[in-house]
């Protein structure tokens, strides 16, 4: 069983909280394991770290801030995995894993104004590209399409578009490549 520590060993200047929220899901599924291979050749952890290998992200700094989370500023890759999971929601066609995880993101941003734990993210000059928190912020997409008079129906506000996020910042600049 992969731990944080045993994370922390290759990345020590990270949080715990994007390691224990990010990585060690992964880290402990039977196909990921701890640490990824260098190169990638294939191996799923090259879409889990945007085809960059652990060095590079240990040039990685994070700063927990409240950053935009409206559609419109999501990087593309994040925007077209939140359009498709919301049609997969509304059409009633997305899997039992993606509709519980949706339901729970979307019930605990109703009753709170915000995600139960930051999103993971990293910014480009003018959009957020989501590395943890597609289904969180998926659900706050569709929170944000719903009328006015839902809400007041249920006498709840509409969650505010600024919200908590872990946001990284490589020191060349450079962003993941997937």
């Amino acid at each position: 069983m992969v731990s944080v520590a045993d994370i922390k060993k290759e990345l020590p200047a990270w949080p715990d909280e994007i390691i224990d929220d990010w990585l060690l899901y992964f880290a402990n599924e039977p196909d990921c394991g701890w640490p990824p291979p260098d190169p990638f050749d294939g191996h799923r952890w090259s879409g889990i770290l945007g085809g960059r290998p652990i060095s590079w992200w240990k040039n990685v700094t994070w700063e927990k801030c409240s950053v935009s989370c409206n559609l419109e500023h999501l990087a593309p890759k994040t925007r077209e995995i939140a359009s498709n999971m919301l049609d997969e929601i509304m059409r009633q066609t997305a899997d039992d894993v993606t509709k519980r995880r949706y339901q729970q993101a979307f019930q605990h941003i109703l009753e709170t104004g915000g995600f139960f734990r930051p999103l993971v993210a990293m910014e480009t000059p003018t959009e957020l590209l989501v590395l943890d928190g597609n289904h969180r912020v998926t659900a706050f997409c569709g929170l944000q399409i719903l009328p006015e008079a839902w809400y007041a129906k249920l006498n709840k506000k509409r969650p505010p578009l600024q919200q908590d996020a872990w946001v990284g910042s490589h020191t060349a600049g450079e962003l993941p490549l997937s």
